[in-house]
């Protein structure tokens, strides 16, 4: 599947362009809660509003699938664009740096090929943050350059993971280091985008939370693994909206099969 590259251009315009309003927007937020009693801001409507219409203009055969709106969800569809306007609202309504813009692409079968990922103000010590954008059927890019994992993977030394985590693993046996940013979609891309990070443990979410950084783990070699050391497949009731019957392990193969063993769950 390949997609229009002057049409991506401009979908990355408007998601560089919405990230930066989101920093300038960070300091005087209005948070209210949603139905679940997630976090939700004017910043992740306006977003959602912004790109979604942009998407619909330019792609209007595919479909879309977003977190802060009502979408048609075509089964059909040659390709799905999955939104996630602010990966990390917790974080980013209390000023912290950890969120990020995450639009994920399906091909035909559901599986994600596809990646667009901005932290406006985190990684690389740079002050444009760290966006990362994977064309279907194209090369890892972060910050406009091909991009390669690099550092050791096989030993486990530091993970990502959801801080709710703590409570659902038994850690007993894990002697090294757990770094939490309030971001599924950080936590899952960090081994690829971190040399000394080694694999990532995530805890049960929805498609938006997972599947812009699955994109991305998958071009590097790794994936998304249930506790049983099966892949994480997206279901008829993840694409429809429906939370993730269980947490996942994000890494390397090998490297996960490690993990299960001295990070199982409770």
């Amino acid at each position: 599947m390949v997609l229009d590259k002057s049409k991506l251009d401009r979908v990355e315009k408007e998601i560089l362009d919405c990230g930066k309003w989101a920093v300038e927007k960070q300091c005087d937020l209005h948070v209210r809660k949603k139905s679940d009693s997630s976090p939700v801001t004017e910043v992740d409507i306006t977003i959602s509003s912004r790109v979604l219409s942009l998407l619909k203009e330019l792609f209007p055969e595919g479909a879309i699938i977003s977190e802060e709106e009502t979408t048609e969800i075509k089964d059909d569809a040659p390709y799905t664009f999955v939104l996630d306007p602010i990966d990390g609202t917790d974080v980013f309504s209390q000023g912290l740096p950890s969120f990020c813009i995450a639009l994920g692409i399906l091909d035909e079968n559901k599986e994600p090929v596809g990646a667009m990922i901005y932290a406006p103000r985190f990684g690389n010590a740079t002050e444009d943050g760290l966006f990362l954008r994977l064309d279907p059927e194209g090369k890892l890019l972060l910050n406009d350059k091909e991009w390669k994992t690099n550092g050791d993977k096989s030993e486990i030394k530091q993970i990502a993971m959801s801080s709710s985590n703590v409570w659902r693993f038994d850690f007993s046996r894990f002697r090294g280091k757990a770094r939490i940013f309030g971001s599924t979609i950080i936590h899952i891309i960090a081994p690829v985008v971190f040399s000394g990070i080694q694999a990532s443990i995530n805890e049960p979410c929805f498609i938006w939370d997972y599947a812009a950084a699955h994109a991305v783990i998958r071009s590097q070699g790794m994936d998304l693994y249930n506790p049983d050391g099966s892949k994480y497949v997206y279901t008829p009731d993840f694409l429809h909206k429906k939370r993730s019957a269980t947490c996942c392990y994000g890494g390397l193969e090998e490297s996960v099969k490690v993990l299960r063993e001295i990070c199982p769950l409770k």
